[in-house]
């Protein structure tokens, strides 16, 4: 329940910041923005509190399918989101990201397996990204549509953690490691500017997630 009550203390704060960085500097900054693990360090060390450090260790392993998982999600939905709609991008590639997180869960056991398989997809993904227009501007939006965001962020938190609860390890873990706010963000703003600003506002978060999957957490695991 404390890590639920972090996600729900941190949650409306990321998205605000988030998208307040997006309409100064553009879509692209707010991804970038989104890369910083601001929820993610608190839910850590909220594990390490509870559980321990053996428990963290596991968990930071076991992440690394979450973390693939998300590079799958976000090749999926830019590669759809020029010819689709937001609906028919976010179902695809939330069933993307749950194969993933199921197929690579028995397979990542070590934590040097989990970065090997995170920087081949991630290379590969970076390298052939779908192109989009940098120079868009993000037009005015409602000033209520900051607040839906949040409120959709919160009810996805609480409706997965709801889920979780009742469905087995595997699938519990493949819904505890969904990718709330990058969803969230991605189809509001597909919906409201586009698909274009979507696109954007994936690969800033794609060229930074580095700094999480191969600095931040394999720090974490090897001072715990």
């Amino acid at each position: 329940m404390l890590v639920l009550a972090v996600k729900l203390l941190f949650a409306p704060l990321f998205v605000i910041g988030t998208y307040l960085i997006q309409r100064k500097f553009g879509a692209r900054w707010g991804g970038i923005s989104m890369a910083v693990p601001f929820i993610l360090v608190p839910i850590l060390i909220v594990i390490y509190i509870e559980q321990g450090s053996d428990f963290l260790y596991s968990s930071i392993v076991g992440s690394y399918a979450g973390q693939i998982a998300l590079l799958l999600f976000i090749a999926t939905y830019t590669r759809m989101a020029p010819r689709f709609n937001w609906p028919i991008c976010i179902v695809s590639a939330t069933s993307v990201f749950l194969i993933g997180v199921a197929v690579l869960s028995p397979l990542i056991n070590k934590l040097w397996v989990g970065i090997a398989l995170w920087i081949i997809v991630w290379s590969i993904l970076i390298k052939r990204f779908v192109p989009y227009d940098r120079t868009t501007k993000l037009p005015p939006a409602p000033k209520w549509d900051i607040w839906l965001r949040v409120a959709s962020a919160l009810l996805l938190i609480v409706t997965i953690t709801q889920f979780a609860e009742n469905l087995g390890p595997r699938l519990s873990g493949a819904f505890a490691t969904y990718p709330v706010m990058t969803s969230i963000m991605s189809t509001f703003n597909h919906y409201r500017f586009g698909p274009n600003s979507s696109i954007a506002l994936m690969h800033g978060l794609l060229q930074y997630l580095p700094a999480t999957s191969l600095l931040i957490l394999p720090l974490a695991a090897l001072l715990i």
